[in-house]
């Protein structure tokens, strides 16, 4: 057996993914041996930190086909997955990377539908959310509640369908979920913006209430 094959076998043993320095100690508590061989510079026994950089190149050349590798913070991780599994994420990824083409297309499509009024709105909402990043330094964003690319109940490009969330936030609403109220709305933004206010102290606590009463006022009448 492989080398290759034997680590492979050895990361299956996880049923989560793992750094490449678990990932090393585990082998070499199954495997003890894989220490004792010689390094081949200096005839002397292979340390863990040896095995872990071998295996770390390894899987950087791609010479492991049934891992897959997340890209976390400090360290990056590694899993493993059967090829059979690896070709449906390779698809899923590729599907994924076209999604923004394909929203932006459906925007474009339905902005034209719409009446002059409607278009304002849109505008409105996307110029306020700019001016929140821009005054708060956030990272807001337009999210449509009904996604323009759910085929079962796919939504539209309109500001019924759309709320403003942060970034981090939009990854956690479910698709369909009901938009905010616009009092919903306004609550959330002033709650995101009060805690980042508690982070970053140059911010002039009364000059910023003044700002987003007037920033939240527009939004009231195109929300």
């Amino acid at each position: 057996m492989k080398k290759t094959d034997k680590f492979t076998e050895v990361l299956q043993t996880f049923n989560h993914s793992v750094t490449i320095a678990e990932w090393s100690k585990r082998i070499v508590e199954l495997y003890p041996a894989v220490l004792t061989q010689q390094n081949g510079k200096n005839n002397e026994a292979m340390t863990l930190r040896e095995l872990t950089a071998r295996i770390s190149l390894k899987v950087s050349k791609e010479e492991f086909l049934e891992i897959e590798i997340e890209n976390t913070l400090p360290y990056r991780k590694v899993k493993y997955i059967s090829l059979e599994m690896k070709k449906e994420s390779i698809k899923k990824i590729a599907n994924k990377d076209i999604e923004p083409i394909i929203i932006s297309e459906r925007m474009e499509e339905d902005i034209n539908r719409l009446n002059e009024s409607e278009r304002y709105r849109i505008e409105e909402i996307a110029g306020i959310t700019d001016q929140l990043n821009r005054y708060f330094n956030l990272n807001f964003e337009l999210h449509h509640s009904l996604s323009l690319i759910n085929g079962k109940n796919m939504g539209k490009h309109y500001a019924d369908n759309l709320q403003i969330l942060t970034t981090e936030h939009v990854l956690l609403r479910e698709d369909g979920e009901a938009k905010f109220t616009i009092e919903e709305q306004k609550a959330y933004i002033k709650r995101i913006i009060v805690v980042h206010t508690m982070v970053s102290k140059h911010l002039d606590i009364n000059l910023t209430d003044e700002v987003l009463d007037m920033l939240l006022d527009r939004l009231a009448k195109v929300y």
